[in-house]
């Protein structure tokens, strides 16, 4: 039991290290991934710790450990100072009860910086069992508001672009391009009065409205010019300075015009000369290959968008790839290739204008129309692109106009299984606030700090499944009293299930359904079904079908009903980390969170708990029989009824799993039991107590003393120092009668 004659097999790695994100400061950090699985998923935008509770991420204790441990992140503003050591309790399972993130210069000592100009992260914990070697950490991350000069982002109410349901926020793709010409410490440093504000906003507007927006990171060795084309060639557009104002103007390349409104150039109105110009000619394309990067699976994303008339006239695929790798979703990359690819198929005619002054306003990516009877040119729609001057003349690039960008495709993509989170969180379909038992804080704080406890200390913990969409929850508690609720730690829901059926005390075959985070590796560990906790033996996820040890710890097997949920505790049980004192109430809320918001107190179920110290209580006995018959299955008449059971040790047996029906452990040390008999009238008709030895008769001579009842409903109890177990047994025995009420009793089932 315990650690007790238990072989070293290997050993869990804890490191204390610092990572650094880039500049800073950012929005938030959302989740971090470790080997490519989710340790983490929330939301951190400044220094409080948070706590990672995925111990068994690698395949737990008996393959590679998991993620446990705290970190903090840091944005590295002007006059940020490195914070000091703080302890965090990881939640309420081993390897790790609780760590401390160090103040890094005390730590690291001599002279250290303040980690000002950029993100870094800080974490101390478990990173690895039985393998040596720390694995390959990945860091999601958010800007779009923050990081701005002055902490002043331009326009702020386009800033983000929600994409996916809100799972994904992406940043405008103007705003980019804006910060990119204005900051002055990374960017090109202009003035903001040296871009024209108004194409700029309008470009904001029209991006989100499109669902347009860019997931990007810049690298410090990448000149700022190429950035901002990068971006420019993902959207489509054009940016070049107005000839009348000298401000920067950006211009998108869309259909946001009326044909009938926009300037008409012939020979007559200023239309001096028109040539064909082929020096883009080149073999059309009927299908474009674009690639994407999703940053919630961290992996490229591919479609392909087809021209299937050209297929057919040009005999088979003519692809060209394309690579817009800030496009961060299937369906707007579809829509960007399909922009392309009209602009690339078709044989789009080009040309090149003379135009007289009356064309002096024209500037690249506007749009006009062109008349020429000599070429054939009835009424054409061109866009503008290289516009010159020569010989008093205005020149200009143009092509035909089909840059519009489709709000909808109908062209096929491959289909993803990912359905984005929902982002409005809803409470919690099912939630339970516990007190925990010895074996529970055993797990969570270990024997040394456990051996420091007083008799009145007490804890609770907290189990919830989720509704879908959300995968951590705040656990709000406060002491009965209490003004208000205090936020204690973000932590992944409960393993669970509920029960296909009615079980009695007896039964170890049970189906589960409705699972939540229930595999094959929830086996071996302790479950709790009502007041009842049970050992999980063997678990077929395919079809639900589970064997469980019955009566573990400090409770007895009971009867449940069908549907009755099953919650997975050793490692799933969230607790606040805080002492409470037996006799306080405790309150508490479970507020689930999405990537985007945490549920309202006010709209979470408030659960209640009156503590009673459970930790301290001895356990109740177990393997209790009647003349060698359990008494869940007790049959028939009993003269003078030998009542048995096994001793019990809380401390002896540690986090053992120890079922009802195993011998005897101890007893604890100044244990003792005690015995109540009642008749059928419910009145108490003898109190034995101080039993030390694990067998007790009821004989003829107390019979006839408690004026020879003919059923007897019985009572046990373990008592230690006047504490009293937390559950007792309660049963009915049927004394031998003759051919009166003993017969009728048993076979009337009175």
């Amino acid at each position: 039991m315990g650690g007790k004659g238990k072989q070293t097999v290997g050993f869990h790695y804890l490191f204390t290290f610092v990572a650094g994100f880039g500049r800073g400061p950012i929005d938030e950090l959302v989740e971090i991934q470790v080997a490519d699985k989710t340790a983490w998923s929330g939301s951190a935008s400044d220094a409080t710790p948070h706590a990672i509770n995925s111990p068994n991420l690698f395949g737990g204790e008996e393959k590679e450990g998991g993620i446990q441990g705290a970190f903090r992140l840091l944005q590295g503003g002007a006059t940020q100072v490195l914070p000091p050591a703080v302890t965090v309790f990881t939640g309420s399972s081993k390897p790790v009860g609780s760590v401390t993130i160090p103040n890094v210069k005390s730590a690291l000592g001599g002279l250290v910086s303040e980690f000002r100009g950029f993100v870094s992260f800080v974490y101390d914990g478990l990173v690895t069992s039985m393998n040596p070697y720390l694995k390959d950490w990945k860091f999601r991350v958010r800007r779009h508001r923050a990081g701005w000069h002055n902490d002043d982002p331009w326009y702020p109410e386009k800033a983000v672009v929600y994409l996916e349901n809100g799972a994904i926020h992406a940043m405008n793709p103007a705003h980019i391009i804006y910060q990119c010409f204005t900051d002055p410490d990374w960017g090109k440093g202009e003035d903001a009065d040296a871009l024209d504000e108004n194409s700029f906003v309008y470009a904001a507007n029209l991006l989100c409205s499109e669902g347009f927006g860019l997931c990007l990171p810049w690298y410090r060795q990448e000149d700022v010019d190429a950035f901002i084309q990068v971006v420019v060639d993902h959207i489509g557009c054009l940016i070049y300075e107005d000839r009348t104002t000298g401000k920067q103007v950006i211009r998108l390349l869309r259909n946001d015009y009326d044909p009938a409104t926009i300037p008409l150039f012939t020979p007559d109105t200023g239309l001096l000369a028109i040539e064909e110009d082929d020096s883009a000619s080149a073999e059309a394309v009927n299908e474009i290959v674009a690639t994407g990067f999703s940053p919630v699976t961290r992996g490229d994303i591919q479609v392909r968008a087809n021209n299937i008339a050209g297929w057919h006239s040009q005999g088979g695929p003519i692809s060209r790839p394309m690579e817009w790798k800030g496009i961060p979703t299937r369906s707007l990359l579809l829509r960007r290739a399909q922009q392309e690819l009209r602009t690339l198929s078709g044989g789009l005619k080009r040309f090149r204008l003379r135009l007289d002054r009356r064309a002096w306003q024209l500037a690249p990516g506007s749009v006009i129309r062109i008349s020429s009877p000599r070429h054939n040119i009835e009424n054409m729609v061109v866009r503008l692109g290289e516009v010159g001057e020569q010989r008093g003349a205005i020149t200009a690039r143009v092509a035909e106009d089909v840059f519009a960008l489709p709000s909808t495709t109908f062209t096929g993509s491959a289909d993803s299984d990912w359905t984005p989170p929902a982002q409005q969180p809803v409470p919690a379909p099912d939630d339970a606030l516990l007190e925990l038992g010895y074996r529970d804080l055993y797990r969570a704080v270990g024997p040394g700090d456990l051996s420091t406890a007083t008799e009145t200390d007490a804890s609770v913990g907290m189990v919830a499944t989720s509704s879908g969409g959300s995968y951590l929850y705040n656990l709000a508690t406060k002491a009965d009293g209490e003004p208000n609720y205090s936020i204690r730690l973000n932590q992944p829901y409960t393993g669970f299930g509920a029960l296909s059926a009615d079980i009695g005390p007896l039964d170890t075959a049970i189906v589960l359904q409705q699972p939540y985070e229930l595999d094959a590796e929830s086996v071996d560990q302790m479950f709790r079904i009502g007041d009842e906790e049970v050992w999980l033996t063997s678990y077929d996820p395919a079809t639900g079908d589970a064997t469980i040890v019955r009566g573990c710890s400090d409770t007895i097997p009971s009867a449940h009903a069908a549907g009755s949920s099953v919650w997975a505790i050793d490692d799933d049980l969230v607790t606040d980390g805080r002492t409470y004192v037996t006799g306080e109430t405790v309150l508490a809320k479970c507020l689930p969170r999405t990537s985007s918001a945490v549920l309202d107190e006010s709209e979470a179920t408030e659960r209640s708990l009156t503590l009673i110290g459970r930790q301290v209580l001895p356990y109740p006995p177990g393997n209790v029989k009647v003349d060698g018959t359990s008494i869940f299955s007790l049959i028939g008449e009993y003269a003078e009824p030998v009542i048995t059971w096994a001793h019990r040790d809380r401390v002896m047996q540690e986090d053992a799993h120890v079922g009802h029906g195993e011998p005897s452990i101890g007893p604890e040390p100044g244990a003792t039991y005690n015995l109540r008999l009642y008749d059928l009238d419910d009145n108490l008709i003898r109190n034995t107590t101080g039993l030390t030895t694990d067998t007790w008769t009821y004989d003829a001579a107390m019979q006839a003393a408690d004026s020879a009842p003919s059923v007897v409903r019985v009572e046990l109890e373990t008592e230690r120092d006047g504490h009293v177990s937390w559950q007792h047994y309660s049963f009915l025995v049927i004394l031998k009668g003759g051919w009166g009420y003993g017969w009728g009793f048993n076979w009337g089932g009175a």
